[in-house]
């Protein structure tokens, strides 16, 4: 009995994150590479030609294209070279959130 009642419990509906806490999970990397994939797109490049220019796999494109792998400084130059973009003119099309945090002096 116990069991079934904990397990109608958790069936309760799904509470959606708020726009703001989505706003908090979404990496630095996941917003560089997302503007990364409409810069590609708008180019008319394929994920093949630009794995194919970087010297990796189309795989490994993928995964630092959807924000799995982070994106080196050398890597970030190398597809702002292929995607004839300054690197300064992307990092401003990309607005990273700022966090909440508040620094505070640690007291001795």
């Amino acid at each position: 009995m116990k069991n079934k009642a904990r397990r109608q419990r958790q069936k309760g509906p799904v509470k959606k994150p708020t726009e703001t806490m989505l706003q908090q999970t979404i990496s630095p990397t996941e917003l560089i590479a997302t503007q990364i994939r409409t810069l590609r797109r708008n180019r008319e490049y394929s994920q093949e030609y630009m794995a194919l220019m970087l010297h990796i796999s189309q795989n490994a494109y993928s995964r630092l294209e959807n924000g799995k792998t982070p994106i080196t400084l050398d890597r970030y130059y190398e597809l702002c070279q292929i995607l004839q973009i300054k690197p300064s003119e992307l990092m401003d099309m990309v607005e990273v959130p700022k966090p909440n945090t508040v620094w505070r002096r640690s007291s001795y």
